[in-house]
């Protein structure tokens, strides 16, 4: 797939090649290459860069001359996609520290004078000026989030008045079979065992034994018992918070009540986000539209550009079908737009 860039023409699957030649991704992520193996393919890639014109012409948002957030961009790809394809320029905003490093590693490399610009930080507490955006895109990101609702606040703020909020995902808690398959990815997380693949995820190290760790080494006179004890209590908690909480104890003697129970998603206690977190769209909706926002809710049915798939995202994702065809696919895009006035 070719696009013009500033007068030059520049082939996007030869750009991915680049990328993930061997020599420069030895200095990425070692999650990169498993995160992004589908890119290998170029028929995948140029779904993929359709997916993202598909979805942008569904919500009425101009591209050309766009300024553009990228809310949990990841390693990036998706970011300098938006502005090969028109943005003028393109936010990368993210707070996994690797997927940013990784992302700036090879923009350096390319040596190429794109306006995409990588940012480690939190969707809740974003570092732009208010009414800055034209666009903000949440990409398979929204349910990795830890607070939805800082997100929309932020969201309201940073985008100026008819600017375009997209959020397209396949954690859809009104689909029953997405329901089941989250509640195992989440219990592989929390308490394990390690496994090179659950739905498509990898469980590295569990969280419970992550927590015992943090809590190991800032309180080694601890016995085993009781570190793990407190690291089974600690469910949901990240970084200075799982330490507090331990402190608490120590001072108070109140054990942390907060043990995993099987029926929320669980929080990496290093990196502060959720795995997989189950969202309900029409509540995600209701939420947007009491920011002062005009929201549709769509199902989402895949990718195929004929057959049965295309018919059904055609004829079956109107707003006012939503409530029923929702329960039948994992996906959902919410397309919104902020008021003028």
């Amino acid at each position: 797939m070719r696009v013009t860039y500033e007068g030059r023409e520049i082939d996007i699957a030869e750009l991915v090649r680049t990328i993930f030649q061997p020599a420069w991704a030895e200095r990425y992520d070692p999650w990169f290459a498993r995160y992004h193996r589908w890119l290998g393919e170029d028929w995948k890639l140029e779904n993929y860069i359709r997916y993202l014109r598909t979805v942008l012409a569904q919500a009425g948002a101009r591209l050309e001359g766009a300024r553009v957030l990228d809310a949990g961009c990841g390693f990036g790809l998706t970011a300098l996609f938006l502005h090969l394809l028109g943005a003028a320029e393109v936010h990368g905003l993210d707070c996994h520290a690797g997927m940013i490093r990784t992302f700036e590693t090879y923009l350096a490399l390319l040596n190429m004078p794109f306006r995409v610009y990588p940012r480690l930080g939190d969707v809740a507490h974003m570092p732009y000026a208010d009414g800055y955006f034209d666009i903000v895109l949440s990409i398979e990101a929204v349910s990795h989030y830890r607070d939805v609702e800082a997100f929309l606040d932020e969201t309201a703020r940073v985008l100026r008045p008819g600017g375009h909020l997209i959020i397209a995902d396949g954690n859809n808690a009104r689909h029953a079979p997405t329901r089941r398959k989250t509640r195992e990815i989440w219990a592989a997380f929390e308490n394990g065992p390690a496994t090179e693949d659950i739905h498509g995820h990898r469980v590295e190290k569990p969280f419970v034994e992550m927590r015992r760790e943090m809590i190991a080494g800032a309180f080694p006179h601890l016995s085993a018992e009781e570190q793990d004890m407190l690291a089974r209590g600690t469910s949901g908690l990240a970084g200075q918070e799982v330490l507090d909480a331990v402190r608490d104890y120590l001072e108070a003697g109140r054990p942390p009540g907060r043990v995993w129970d099987g029926e929320t998603c669980p929080l990496d206690p290093v990196n502060g986000y959720y795995i997989e977190r189950l969202l309900d769209p029409l509540e995600l909706g209701r939420q947007i539209r009491r920011r002062g926002f005009r929201v549709t809710v769509r199902p989402y049915f895949g990718g195929a550009r004929c057959g049965l798939v295309h018919l059904a995202n055609e004829l079956l994702t109107r707003p006012r079908l939503a409530p029923i065809m929702l329960r039948f696919t994992p996906s959902f895009r919410i397309l919104a737009r902020k008021e003028d006035g």
